[in-house]
């Protein structure tokens, strides 16, 4: 369990980041199109991601298995970890300024929007060191949009980190030892 000092710092960020949302309408705004569709347009990126080098099979295996590494974080791992340890949204403990609707019987930790981004990041960065940044940078603005539009705290995203990380390493361990056996 979280020392109460660690629950106190972990609220302390949240209230300072969710005092960002309420400022102004453009401001709202472009934080919810941050925290919410984001995720898409990495998604999206992928067929960029491959299109650039149409000769490259690499990149088709590398989109493979960043899918495959958000799919294991938020459909398998994400689940599990919910089924044990249920952490209430912000919006339903407390004040705050909630700019984008969600269900409040979902857990809150660990955030699955941000498990799928940084595992198609982490996914990335194995391979191509420009994308890769990139694309952590691109998801880590958009995981702390999540914090500002009221639906997670800051370790729920730390957590949706460590997940999309572990899942990448998982699946890219995973399709070496595959293709390595399948080459023996």
């Amino acid at each position: 369990m979280l020392s109460i000092e660690l629950i106190d710092f972990d609220y302390r960020i949240f209230k300072f980041l969710n005092g960002f949302a309420g400022i102004s309408p453009t401001l709202d705004f472009t934080f919810v199109a941050l925290a919410e569709y984001v995720m898409f347009l990495m998604i999206a990126g992928f067929a960029l991601f491959i299109l650039l080098k149409k000769s490259d099979r690499s990149r088709v295996s590398v989109t493979l298995q960043a899918f495959a590494a958000a799919f294991l974080g938020r459909a398998v791992i994400v689940s599990i970890i919910r089924i044990f340890f249920f952490r209430a949204r912000p919006f339903v403990s407390g004040v705050v300024n909630q700019l984008v609707a969600h269900n409040p019987a979902e857990a809150s930790f660990p955030s699955g929007h941000t498990t799928v981004m940084f595992a198609l990041a982490f996914s990335l960065l194995f391979v191509n060191r420009k994308w890769g940044v990139a694309y952590l940078i691109i998801a880590l603005i958009s995981a702390s949009s999540r914090v500002v539009v009221g639906v997670h705290f800051p370790f729920d995203i730390l957590g949706g980190i460590l997940v999309g990380l572990l899942s990448a390493i998982l699946v890219r361990w995973l399709f070496v030892f595959l293709f390595q056996k399948k080459q023996k």
